[in-house]
């Protein structure tokens, strides 16, 4: 289990042990101030919904194609739509146990939908990107968030290895030398365990 009620939790990779704290609630706050002040953002998905359906339309008056450009804006929207879970308040049925019943049905839906349009989906967004710059500057803008935020969520709440405490800087972050001694290829691992810790699931969300 990765976040529980306890005061430490260790990640283990290659026979180093990682000791990270539990988040508080100011943790996810202090986390967009960090990315904030570095000016790092990560874009919406009504960004990205936005400038695909505007590239679609132009990439297809330009190669002449309407036909063509409008079946991929029907792509495109019906993907975003997709992309928010079903929700149980939007099913009307009061039995709390067919409603459960209901969403499983509907949740499986959606995904065997999205799996079916998904390799679409990759070919529309990999010709927006090439070739349509503003598309390209949200996707450079959510990588650069991505790349950032492994880091600095590590920084945030990683406190020791191997049981020895490490030094931290005035902010309450790891100090950056320290960090860039972990090994890279354990890096992307540990970013996966603090975001888990940040927003835990299910029971542990409850504790």
């Amino acid at each position: 289990m990765l976040a529980s009620v306890q005061d430490r939790h260790i990640c283990e990779i290659g026979g180093t042990k990682y000791g990270f704290r539990t988040p508080t609630l100011y943790d996810p706050a202090k986390m967009r101030r960090i990315l904030g002040r570095q000016k790092v953002r990560r874009p919406s998905a009504t960004e990205f919904r936005v400038a695909a359906l505007a590239g679609l339309g132009e990439m297809a008056k330009v190669a002449g194609e309407t036909e063509e450009g409008e079946r991929q804006q029907a792509i495109v929207e019906r993907w975003y739509e997709l992309l928010k879970p079903i929700d149980e308040d939007d099913i009307d049925e009061p039995d709390f146990e067919k409603r459960a019943v209901m969403k499983s049905a509907q949740e499986t839906e959606r995904l065997v939908e999205m799996t079916a349009m998904r390799a679409d989906v990759m070919a529309i967004e990999a010709s927006l990107e090439r070739h349509w710059p503003p598309y390209a500057e949200l996707v450079a803008d959510r990588d650069y968030w991505d790349e950032v935020s492994r880091i600095e969520v590590v920084r945030l709440l990683l406190e020791s290895i191997h049981g020895q405490s490490l030094p931290h800087d005035e902010d309450g972050m790891l100090q950056a030398d320290i960090y860039r001694s972990i090994p890279p290829a354990h890096r992307v691992e540990l970013a996966t365990f603090a975001f888990r810790l940040m927003a835990p699931e299910g029971p542990q969300r409850k504790n």
